[in-house]
């Protein structure tokens, strides 16, 4: 759940500290996972807007553009956009200002001088979700009557912060941002403004409610708009919505969206004349209905699922999504606006089974209070007259067959000290259930207590204890040891190297990530592996249609999260992940293996001594050091030449005791094309399945005789592999070559088209005496003459 500290603003008088924020809701009991101030991506950008347009004379995709950026100031700036017009409002990035890729100066393009740069939308590090399709090409059109010259942070409400909570299951409430306002008061003392609201007069004439299955529908509120006038949502209403990541569309689907992230209650909105019949009706769907959901896609329903329906036919998957018969268009006149309260299991069955989870699915399948339909709808009704979206009716339908239970939960002082192991006075505890609107009775040493209608999740004496720590502190608990008895166990090897794995890539400056085992079918085909055939893990019963395959490599997770990090500027990006993959077998659940991927971005570092920059080098490097670290295995390479998702003959397998483990190499072009990374990445993946707890190392003794260098340089064909090489030289050198060393390699029509040169330093050594120079020519002599005879080699 994302969180907008200006949101939050509009429902106090005082001043907010995010940071304080995100402490305060941490201590209650709601992680703030993150918290992101979102006006660092650019700064120095203003509106202007274009009032002379001119093909450059020396260039035929350049424009010359005349910016007016007010207080009587104009720029020439040349652009390649072609959707670039005269009138039109544009972000200016200014001389000296930053965007994403870097600052911005003069320049000279094609001989004229160009003072800034228009921008698009990615360069400003506005998520390509967050925009419509005209907004995604080229430069990023402003609404039209802004203040030339005003920065564009301020015009885009970016001077905010947003906090990412990661809220437990049994906190739906808390999926609106007016409850976390509410939780925000129980430790400042704050004044909580009310939400304002259009009441209305509850109707049966007209127009009919029929719920025909009680128990997945409790509660179903509809309320109608005449005379609708839909547009773009005022700008201070869109940057809102955009700062919490919701695309602002237009106003009638911005208020639903706004509702539904003030009071985590969904909503709907039908083009009332594309209703028959005059009524809204709620049943089960027949087996094998074909139903057309808003997505243009076609639904086949099975009879438990839920539908919304007219007098003749179905209009919305309740719950869950509308449908393409009753969508609102700009030719639509009236509205029916709808706030319902729908069966959790049921809402959740649905959305898995169809692989269609949103936002409304999402605070569906975690449960709702029945009194908050009509709140919503009340203060949707006041967000239309407040965006003048058209006149509203001052009756509202209504049918409410379950009516909600808030149970009087009985509990007494001592039981609540017994369980926190504390001594809190009744006082207090009574005190902290009233600054949680709660009403108490007290009944001799009972406390009757009763929940607001909105926190369903406070149904037992344990729930009461649970808050009244949360807000007594649970930094008040005091400390004490456990008391028991503890047992010697054997840690199992597995759980072992994962530990050092980590430990050891942490040690060699990579960050440790975690991706999710589920992927799309997209993300298998952008990292270019085969989908012929279908032939990958589906998932059953996925929770959405992103996450509707089991994974059988880490690259898809990694590379993401990689590109994530990029688009924010991101460079010095090392990462690895050691999880689960699966792979098909021939029993009904599929194989686990643990595995371990390394990314690493080719990023050129400036330092005083030098420039440094990471290669393939560099993670190969990485990968023998941790292999000889955790395990025995000698690694060997063979070179890959037909690969989709590696560069082909700049990667390798990875052998160990003559399997394959894994492959590394340069990340294809084409891949890393797909999620927007212009430098070169490499990467390597290695499965674990066959290896074992490691021989304890035995360690010898320094050696006592001196060591002998000689080099040669022989010429062999272009395309042998350098493992052949070291293998003649091992085979043949008696154990007595200590180390072999390439120092140079030479390729040239001086010595042949597909031939190289290659230049080896050898260091020679005899563990129990001084060697002579005789005795190393005479090895040295047969190396060269079976790298002739096995190798075709020949001596420079």
């Amino acid at each position: 759940m994302k969180v907008s500290l200006n949101w939050l603003k509009q429902y106090f008088n005082e001043n907010l500290d995010g940071s304080e924020i995100e402490i305060i809701l941490t201590k209650l009991g709601l992680e703030v996972e993150n918290r992101e101030k979102l006006d660092q991506a650019f700064s120095n950008v203003v509106v202007g807007k274009i009032i002379k347009l001119e093909k450059h004379p020396n260039a035929d995709k350049l424009q010359i553009c005349m910016i007016d950026i007010g207080k009587n100031e104009k720029l020439q700036i040349i652009t390649g956009a072609e959707n670039v017009f005269v009138g039109m409002n544009v972000p200016v990035a200014l001389v000296g200002s930053k965007v994403v890729g870097g600052n911005i100066s003069e320049s000279n393009l094609r001989g004229l001088p160009s003072y800034g740069m228009l921008c698009s939308g990615a360069e400003l590090a506005i998520d390509s979700s967050l925009l419509s399709d005209k907004e995604k090409e080229g430069i990023l059109p402003l609404a039209e009557g802004l203040e030339l010259g005003q920065d564009l942070l301020e015009v885009f409400s970016l001077h905010d912060e947003v906090l990412d909570l990661g809220l437990t299951p049994n906190r739906a409430d808390c999926y609106g941002m007016y409850n976390v306002a509410k939780e925000i008061i129980l430790k400042k003392d704050f004044t909580l403004k009310k939400l304002e609201i259009l009441k209305g007069e509850k109707s049966e004439q007209s127009f009919k409610i029929e719920i025909n299955n009680e128990n997945l529908c409790h509660r179903y509120v509809a309320r109608k708009i005449k005379n609708v006038n839909i547009k773009s949502s005022p700008l201070w209403f869109s940057n809102l919505l955009r700062n919490v990541g919701i695309r602002p569309i237009n106003n009638i689907v911005d208020i639903t969206n706004y509702v539904m992230f003030e009071l985590g209650q969904p909503m709907h909105a039908f083009d009332y004349d594309k209703l028959e019949g005059g009524k809204i009706v709620v049943d089960n769907a027949k087996a094998g209905e074909i139903f057309i959901t808003l997505d243009g896609k076609e639904r086949k329903l099975e009879k438990d699922m839920l539908l919304i329906k007219d007098g003749l036919k179905s209009v919305a998957l309740a719950g869950v999504m509308g449908g393409l018969n009753s969508e609102v268009d700009e030719y639509t006149k009236n509205i029916l606006f709808e706030a319902a309260n729908f069966n959790s299991a049921s809402i959740r069955r649905t959305s898995r089974k169809l692989g269609l989870r949103s936002e409304a699915s999402g605070r569906f399948e975690r449960g709702l209070s029945e009194e908050n339909a009509l709140k919503a709808m009340d203060r949707a009704m006041f967000l239309v007259e407040l965006l003048d979206a058209g006149e509203v009716d001052k009756s509202y339908f209504e049918s409410y067959p379950v009516k909600q239970v808030i149970p009087t939960i009985k509990s007494t002082v001592k039981r609540v000290n017994d369980i926190l192991g504390m001594n809190i006075q009744r006082e207090e505890i009574v005190a902290i259930y009233k600054k949680l609107n709660f009403k108490v009775e007290i009944d001799g040493d009972n406390l009757l207590v009763t929940p607001e209608a909105h926190r369903i999740d406070v149904k037992s004496e344990i729930d009461l204890v649970e808050e009244v720590v949360r807000i007594y502190g649970y930094e008040n608990i005091p400390a004490t040891l456990p008391v028991g008895a503890t047992n010697t166990i054997k840690v199992d090897y597995k759980i072992k190297l994962i530990e050092e794995i980590k430990t050891h890539l942490t040690d060699y400056g990579l960050n440790e990530i975690v991706s999710y085992s589920f992927i799309d079918k997209e993300s298998y085909k952008k990292c270019g592996y085969d989908f012929s055939g279908d032939k990958r893990l589906k998932v059953m019963n996925p929770l959405s249609e992103n996450q509707s395959f089991l994974r059988e490599t880490l690259l898809p997770g990694i590379i993401e999260i990689a590109s994530r990090n990029y688009k924010r500027q991101r460079r010095n990006i090392g990462i690895f992940e050691v999880g689960r993959a699966f792979k098909g077998s021939d029993n009904k659940l599929p194989e686990e293996n643990l595995k371990l991927g390394i990314f690493l971005l080719e990023n050129e570092v400036k330092e005083w001594y030098g420039k440094t920059k990471n290669d393939f080098y560099t993670l190969k490097g990485i990968l023998e050091k941790l292999i000889s670290a955790i395990s025995n295995k000698k690694l060997k390479f063979l070179k890959l030449t037909d690969m989709n998702t590696l560069h082909p003959g700049r990667a390798a397998s990875i052998i160990a005791d003559n399997e394959i483990i894994g492959q590394i190499g340069e990340i294809h072009p084409n891949v890393l094309t797909e999620y927007d990374i212009k430098e070169k990445a490499f990467y390597l993946e290695l499965d674990f399945k066959s290896f074992k707890e490691p021989i304890v190392k035995k360690y010898s003794s320094l050696p006592k005789y001196p060591t002998i260098e000689r080099d040669m340089a022989v010429i062999l064909p272009k395309d042998l592999d350098y493992e052949k090489i070291y293998d003649v030289i091992s085979e043949s050198s008696n154990k007595m070559v200590v180390g072999c060393r390439i120092f140079d390699i030479f390729e040239g029509s001086q010595i042949g088209d597909d031939v190289k040169s290659v230049a080896f330093s050898l260091t020679y050594q005899n563990p129990n005496k001084t060697m002579t120079d005789e005795e190393v020519s005479e090895i040295h002599n047969i190396i060269v003459n079976d790298l002739v005879n096995k190798l075709g080699a020949r001596l420079r």
